[in-house]
């Protein structure tokens, strides 16, 4: 495995961040990183994260929120710097005890070997269902 594809770099990040989140912030993130959850008022981890701090307010938020059942990612594409992953997600809302089902894309971008960008698009009607909105 090449750790100097972004792709390669991306998926390690990703097994990282949902094992240990906060050396996965620290080693992999970009410290100017900024990381983009848009979602409706009703769902607590929306929102524009910036630097290592916001992601961990996110990754905090999130993980306060939901209990993650299933994350997988299905299809990566690579364009330069960039990756794109598609992947599928179950999680139980903590708060309603709901669950949901939903496909995501998130669109990653890359420098010197850090991840800079995330921007987040989730089936926000599937997961709004699932908070009672």
């Amino acid at each position: 495995m090449d750790s100097s594809n972004p792709a390669t770099i991306v998926l390690s990040l990703y097994q990282r961040l949902l094992s240990e989140p906060q050396a996965a912030i620290a080693n992999g993130l970009a410290p100017d990183i900024v990381w983009e959850n848009p979602l409706p008022d009703a769902i607590p981890f929306g929102g524009v994260f910036e630097g290592h701090a916001g992601c961990a307010r996110y990754l905090t938020r999130l993980l306060e929120a939901i209990e993650m059942e299933g994350f997988t990612i299905d299809n990566t594409i690579t364009e330069g710097n960039q990756v794109v992953l598609l992947g599928r997600e179950t999680s139980r809302v903590r708060k309603t005890g709901r669950r949901y089902t939903m496909g995501w894309v998130h669109v990653v971008g890359l420098r010197d070997g850090m991840v800079t960008r995330v921007h987040e698009y989730n089936d926000t009607a599937a997961m709004a269902a699932a908070f009672g909105e």
